[in-house]
């Protein structure tokens, strides 16, 4: 996807006062939601991309069982217009041959420059599969993990003109012990975030800062531009959300107040038209205990915390939209557990610090896929979204009792 200029970065961070606000009610009739056809079952929906020219993809994985061994394969969808059927894009299967690993994300810089991202696996002799598509094949192209590392995954992927960046964990053996009595190893292990840049040959690993503690890993990574790059994660030492930048150079951690300092997990990032980056995730600081919204901007003077619906929801999904405003996707995490989207408009697009973050959230009363038993609602879950000023495309899963995950596609034209 196009990435904009960037201005010059601030690392200074401010916080805006408001935590929380409530959704409005609607005085006109919301454009209703369709759902869209998936062209396979037994899935999860990851992601979704718009590849030019009014074309879409969504990527995920199917899950078998064959014995006692759980086997991912990787699929890939595509939507030839707004409006159009889902297709296998059967190539991208293909290409991944006996390859077992989930998709954990998908973008696209152009219909000639795809990358998907998943785990390790035995085939590539424990390196990370990632796999890419050049406009005329799809080729597998494996990522290295550090030295002593058990296993890992890469979780985010952000395809650029320049490169491609990815980042995820590592499980890493610290220590291994003979252990005479029970006649094996004990072995002892951490897990820490990593970062691989593609050059055009092969994924190179870019160091991140040593951090205290032995389990962290990041979520997700944007570049605004090839000297400011963006990562975010969780930090399990205070159990609190993570944020790093890039700055052509090297990494570096950067603190938040209000973000980075508070219980929870960042699980997103975006970047505007105007080269604002945003970061959506999950705060679990609530006084009652439970789970709400997190979303943080930052602009030509810093960070601020954006204050959100005061809602029991976690954000997964988020993608920028025309005029500086953004949509998020995640679950709420009520006695009900259902797939939501909201739409964020700022009012006033110029505005930057504090004002910058003022802005009206909307629920977009996204519906729920059709389920076969209404008194056993299912377990659903929306972790990609994409739109335009045609409108929004959301992807994700629902899951019945007893039963495999279902994909679901949803889409709402012309809205805000």
């Amino acid at each position: 996807m196009l990435r904009p200029s960037r201005r010059a970065v601030v690392a200074a961070a401010a916080l805006t006062v408001a935590l929380s606000v409530s959704l409005p009610a609607t005085a006109a009739p919301a454009p209703a939601w369709a759902g869209e056809a998936v062209p396979f079952g037994d899935a999860t929906l990851i992601d979704v991309v718009p590849m030019g020219g009014g074309k879409t993809w969504a990527a995920g994985f199917t899950v078998r069982q064959e014995g006692k061994v759980t086997r991912f394969g990787p699929v890939v969808a595509e939507r030839s217009e707004p409006g159009g059927a889902w297709t296998p894009v059967a190539p991208a299967t293909d290409a991944a041959g006996e390859i077992s690993s989930r998709v954990n994300a998908m973008d696209a810089y152009g219909p000639r420059d795809v990358w998907l991202v998943g785990d390790d696996t035995p085939v590539l002799d424990g390196r990370v599969y990632t796999q890419h598509f050049d406009g005329r094949r799809w080729q597998v192209v494996a990522a290295g993990l550090p030295e002593k590392a058990e296993y890992g995954s890469l979780l985010d992927v952000d395809a650029r003109p320049g490169g491609a960046w990815a980042v995820g964990l590592a499980q890493i053996e610290v220590s291994r012990t003979w252990n005479e009595a029970k006649g094996g190893w004990i072995i002892e292990s951490r897990t820490a975030g990593i970062a691989r840049h593609f050059d055009g040959t092969a994924w190179r690993d870019v160091p991140l800062p040593e951090l205290p503690g032995d389990y962290w890993y990041l979520n997700a990574v944007r570049a605004v531009s090839d000297h400011d790059v963006w990562a975010t994660g969780y930090d399990g030492a205070g159990g609190t959300p993570l944020l790093m930048h890039y700055d052509g150079v090297s990494w570096t951690r950067v603190g938040v107040p209000g973000v980075t300092d508070v219980p929870g997990q960042a699980q997103s990032l975006a970047v505007t038209e105007e080269g604002d980056v945003w970061l959506a995730g999950e705060d679990w600081s609530p006084e009652d205990g439970t789970t709400r919204a997190l979303a943080a901007r930052h602009d030509g003077t810093g960070w601020h915390r954006v204050a959100v619906p005061d809602v029991d929801a976690r954000l997964l999904g988020l993608t920028a939209r025309p005029g500086g405003g953004i949509a998020v996707v995640g679950q709420t995490l009520g006695a009900r557990r259902s797939a939501l989207a909201w739409s964020w408009t700022p009012l006033d697009p110029g505005a930057t610090g504090a004002a910058g973050a003022r802005g009206r959230w909307k629920d977009l009363a996204l519906a729920q896929p059709a389920t076969a038993d209404p008194s056993a609602p299912p377990e659903n879950v929306a972790n990609g979204v994409t739109g335009d000023r045609g409108g929004l495309t959301v992807v994700g899963t629902s899951t019945a009792a007893g039963a495999e995950p279902q994909p679901f596609v949803s889409v709402r034209r012309a809205a805000r």
